[in-house]
């Protein structure tokens, strides 16, 4: 699954700033949202734009800041993966550069990474259970010094890397796999294309 979808993902993501503007859009309609319901968000908002309704909260100002540095983001992160998209020191520093966008915090923010072909993974809520872990294990309190931040997204980072992205990928998918948000995406392969279909056009 990983190696067929999320590859197909990063190669589309590196052909254009644009194309890395869907993976962000993505990540930010899968924020306190059903999977199996972005596709259909995505369609919104390729249709109203920053108005789309499901951009609640923050979401519209994620995209805006996003489209509006499109391509220094897309060029820092697309030289950052020169640098080795196993590299920690190289993770961490995409991750802090997109935590700056608004409502990717250390958890979607890794996603994107993940999408774009980094070694990470994004240990949201099913995750975390799968883990034993709580919520705030995952949390960066915005007052810390930015080389605390920048230790605790490492530390993220090499927790990650210990089983690696593709284990993170694949079990995700067979765990979400036809749970309550989720019916009509009923077995991993499923979830794992769906990721292609929401992003890829």
């Amino acid at each position: 699954m990983y190696n067929r979808d999320c590859n197909e993902i990063a190669d589309y993501a590196s052909k254009h700033p644009d194309n890395f503007v869907r993976v962000v859009t993505f990540t930010l309609c899968t924020i306190q949202a059903g999977l199996s319901t972005v596709k259909m968000q995505m369609q919104d908002v390729d249709v109203n734009g920053l108005d789309s309704k499901y951009l609640w909260g923050k979401k519209s100002d994620g995209l805006a800041y996003t489209i509006a540095n499109k391509h220094f983001l897309w060029g820092k992160l697309m030289a950052l993966k020169e640098r080795g998209t196993s590299d920690i020191d190289a993770v961490s520093d995409g991750i802090m550069l997109l935590r700056k966008v608004p409502n990717l915090e250390l958890v979607k923010a890794s996603f994107v990474m993940q999408m774009l072909g980094f070694d990470v993974a994004c240990i949201d809520s099913h995750n975390l259970t799968r883990l034993g872990l709580p919520p705030s294990a995952v949390k960066i309190g915005a007052k810390l010094k930015p080389a605390t931040q920048l230790k605790k997204v490492k530390a993220y980072v090499e927790m990650c890397q210990y089983e690696g992205t593709k284990y993170w990928w694949n079990s995700w998918c067979d765990y979400v796999a036809g749970n309550r948000a989720n019916r009509l995406l009923d077995t991993g392969d499923v979830v794992s294309k769906f990721h292609v279909d929401c992003v890829v056009v």
